[in-house]
């Protein structure tokens, strides 16, 4: 460490050199008192008086010089010149008093001390001895001056004696006063020197604590030598070493490092410019790993000699951060190559095998599994090794899972064992995008991932989640332009019925109607009755031929009502029954839930549906024998749950009931099953291919929808999916078996003149009178100005100028509570939901019977006439 020298501390002698004009000036004052009193009382002779002021006179003027020198900061002469005055004064005064008596012996000494204090040793010798030779010389020659008894008068003893004793008392109290002073001032000097020696030891101490304590390595090295003085606590730590190893020994004891080999290098910039900064080396640690560090080393001056103060900074983590810069930039430029490549890409496999490739380069891993969940659920693994066979996973086994969740040991084998795997050695990443998964991203390793892998993992399973989220929209997007077109094709189908089945209806109205009118009017035992019979059976499948062809284009009419499905099917019981001509055995099952909600549907057609299904399973059975289960039940479906289900068509989330088809039959393909549904195809050499299309039909307009499994040789399994009701509505329904028997006049309004002349008949035959218009015109004219008093209007929708819709609406402006039958052919268009029924307004579709036709005259009529008589 660095000398302190002490400051220097004033002597005595000093002192009272710094206090001389002081004393000068008391002297002064002291002698020009002594000289004015022995001038002025000493008796003296008159005529010796100029001897006298030769004395006096000298010496007057010699105190007033030495004055004067004080004032001019002049001391040394000022004090030379009192003391000369001084000792003539004491010399004569010797002489005076008879020789060398007591006054003379008390003022020497005086002088002597004075002088010795102001001019030191020399100068009081010199003093002493010009006294002692003074006071010889004027003993020597005393008979020059007047006798002594005159001088020794009491008063010039008093005054001399009084001058002596002022000025040795000033004297003394001064050489008092200046050695208590300086016994404080050498107290305060120690006490300071204390404090000062007591601050420099804190100091000392507090450096040495400072410098054990700092945080970073730092070393002091003496350059004469290389020679390590100290090392702090950080440095032994650092370095790995004890104090007994690195203090007091040699640079070159840090062999393992590289500083000793760069220090010669060190310490020469450091003797040339003082200080150096910022040199990197590394070393080897004891656990093997690689060190990296920056020396900053500055030179300073202690007592042991020029020394270095070597400072160390461990620049390993940021040497790490910027290694892990590099690799980040790395990977980031991977991660916009997959993206480019997921934007790019239309093949899962490329662009699986592209994500492998850049994982790889980036991490140390040793295999990359992907799990994609396809649209259906099912999954495909590819792998770094291959592709396994894609197999079904239900979704709810990847929602919410993370490496350690126990539902991983729930996935069917192998992917129960590879996450297994994956757990222990590596990470999983879901990959999923707007609440949907849409896989698993699988990487083993042999070392645990840092944050840092594991966000990459993340961002690549962000990308990967992208381009699968593309590339499922666009599977959806193919199976939307899938139904559209299917819906498109529907629509046209809807046109085409529609126009058919208006004439089509037309030529069964005529046909089931004249039918009837002769099975009326022929005696029961005819021989035309069977034949008659024959034709009306024929009309009646042509007309619910034409109906099926409208409930698969979505346009037949509906009459809904609250149906229990499993009480539906227990009903159809009786009409299930097999043929009894059949060769072969097959047995039919029901499984029926006796809890199930209520559904609104038109139960003729849901009966159809149950027919439909059942005739195509016992058809797909053929001569064998085999078995048809028909089972109901309650399902809740999710969005998940559809999107695996892959329904036909879509539906919403909620709950369902359910019927099912089961069969043992041969089962069918997959070119098969994309067309069941098409109409007019089928697979049986007698079917007209309209069964299942109507079944689709049906469940489609029901809100509903239908799924199909088969695998071929195993059989069918037909699914439909119909809509929950959550509140039941009281069903009426009505009988009547008597004849119908109609009074009144009634306004037949058709264009085609085979209806017309058909209604004619019916209506005369149960007691009418008729009238006819082929027009809307023809209609409104005869309303206004007809004779004939009109109690109700038959009315066809679907006529050229003014259609039945006008006609309706002219009518209500002239009379309101004109009853209205409106009938139509194309009852795929018009049905009861989007014509303005009211009380004195019905709708009759064709095909009809006549029957069907006089009952619901009868019930329009009987509905006006309570009206009427309530007042309404």
């Amino acid at each position: 460490m660095a000398a302190v020298s002490d400051p220097p501390s004033p002597s005595a002698k000093t002192y009272l050199r710094d206090h001389s004009i002081q004393l000068l000036r008391d002297l002064i004052w002291i002698s020009l008192i002594a000289a004015l009193a022995y001038t002025i009382f000493s008796p003296i002779d008159p005529s010796l008086m100029p001897q006298r002021m030769v004395v006096v006179v000298p010496l007057i003027l010699g105190l007033l010089g030495a004055w004067w020198l004080i004032q001019r900061q002049y001391l040394r002469l000022a004090s030379i010149l009192v003391i000369s005055i001084l000792w003539l004064v004491l010399a004569f005064s010797a002489f005076i008093s008879g020789g060398l008596q007591a006054p003379a012996f008390a003022g020497i000494p005086l002088v002597v001390i004075m002088a010795g204090i102001l001019l030191g040793w020399c100068g009081a010798l010199t003093i002493a001895l010009l006294s002692i030779g003074t006071g010889a010389l004027f003993v020597r020659f005393a008979d020059l001056l007047p006798p002594p008894p005159v001088f020794h008068s009491p008063l010039v003893w008093f005054i001399t004696y009084t001058l002596y004793l002022l000025l040795a008392t000033r004297m003394i109290s001064q050489i008092v006063t200046h050695f208590y002073q300086s016994m404080q001032e050498t107290d305060k000097e120690l006490s300071e020197r204390k404090a000062v020696e007591q601050q420099l030891r804190l100091s000392e101490e507090k450096f040495a604590r400072l410098f054990d304590s700092a945080p970073f390595p730092m070393l002091i090295v003496r350059l004469d030598d290389n020679l390590i003085l100290n090392a702090n606590a950080a440095c032994r730590e650092f370095f790995e070493l004890s104090s007994d190893q690195i203090i007091k020994q040699h640079i070159n004891r840090l062999d393992w490092s590289q500083l000793p080999s760069r220090w010669q290098a060190i310490a020469d910039t450091l003797r040339q410019e003082g200080t150096v900064s910022e040199v990197e080396f590394s070393f080897c640690r004891r656990d093997g790993s690689t060190c990296y560090t920056q020396l900053t080393a500055e030179i300073v001056e202690l007592q042991e000699g020029l020394c270095a103060v070597v400072a160390f900074q461990d620049v390993t983590p940021l040497r790490r951060a910027n290694e892990r810069l590099i690799e980040l930039a790395s990977q980031q430029e991977q991660l916009a190559t997959l993206a480019r490549e997921a934007l790019a890409s239309t093949d899962l496999n490329t662009l699986f095998a592209v994500a492998a490739e850049q994982m790889v380069q980036a991490l140390p891993i040793s295999g990359v599994e992907f799990i994609d969940v396809d649209i259906d659920g099912n999954i495909t693994i590819r792998n770094t090794w291959g592709e396994v066979p894609a197999q079904p996973v239900p979704e709810r086994f990847f929602q919410g899972l993370t490496v350690d969740h126990p539902g991983w040991s729930n996935l069917p084998a192998p992917l129960a064992e590879r996450a297994a795997d994956v757990a222990q050695h590596g990470a999983v990443m879901l990959i999923g995008g707007h609440q949907r998964l849409f896989g698993a991203l699988l990487v083993y390793t042999s070392t645990a991932l840092d944050a840092e892998a594991i966000f990459f993992l993340r961002s690549v399973a962000n990308v990967l989640a992208v381009a699968l989220e593309r590339f499922h929209a666009e599977q959806e997007r193919r199976q939307i332009e899938s139904q559209m077109l299917q819906t498109q094709k529907l629509e046209s189908l809807g046109l085409l019925a529609g126009g058919i089945a208006h004439d089509f209806n037309n030529l069964l109205t005529g046909i089931m109607g004249h039918t009837s009118l002769a099975l009326i009017d022929l005696p029961p035992n005819h021989e035309l009755q069977p034949h008659l019979a024959a034709i009306d059976q024929a009309a009646q499948r042509a007309a619910e031929l034409c109906h099926q062809l409208l409930v698969y284009a979505g346009r037949g009419q509906r009459s809904l009502e609250v149906v229990d499905l499993s009480n539906l099917v227990r009903e159809m019981g009786n009409i299930l029954r097999l043929p009894t001509n059949r060769s072969h055995q097959v047995a039919i099952h029901y499984d029926l839930d006796t809890n199930l909600p209520p559904i609104l549907v038109e139960a003729s057609q849901i009966r159809q549906v149950v027919l439909n299904l059942l005739t195509n399973a016992i058809e797909a059975i053929g001569e064998r024998s085999g078995s048809v289960t028909l089972r109901t039940g309650v399902a809740s479906l999710s969005a998940a749950d559809l999107r695996r289900l892959r329904l036909m068509p879509t539906i919403p989330p909620g709950d369902y009931v359910t019927l099912t088809v089961s069969d043992t039959g041969i089962g069918m393909d997959e070119a098969t099953l994309r067309r069941i549904f098409d109409p007019f195809f089928s697979t049986k050499p007698k079917g007209h291919g309209l069964g299942l299309a109507a079944v689709q039909g049906i469940v489609r307009r029901h809100n509903g929808a239908i799924r199909v499994e088969s695998t071929p040789g195993l059989g069918s399994t037909f699914t439909v999916y119909l809509p929950a009701a959550h509140q039941a509505t009281p069903v009426v329904t009505t009988n009547a078996t008597m004849p119908i028997v109609l009074r009144g006049t009634a306004l037949i309004v058709d264009d085609d003149p085979a209806i017309r002349a058909t209604l004619n008949r019916i209506l005369e035959r149960a007691g009418m009178v008729t009238t006819e218009a082929a027009n809307g015109q023809a209609a409104l004219s005869m309303l206004t100005e007809s004779a004939l008093s009109i109690d109700i209007a038959l009315v066809d929708l679907a006529m050229p100028g003014m259609n039945g819709l006008e006609l309706l609406a002219a009518i209500r402006r002239r009379m309101p509570q004109l009853p209205v039958l409106l009938m139509s052919g194309n009852a795929g268009e018009v049905t009861k939901d989007n014509l303005p029924l009211d009380h004195y307004t019905d709708f009759l579709p064709k095909p009809y019977r006549s029957r069907d036709l006089l009952e619901k005259m009868s019930t329009l009529l009987q509905r006006v006439a309570a009206l009427r008589i309530h007042g309404s």
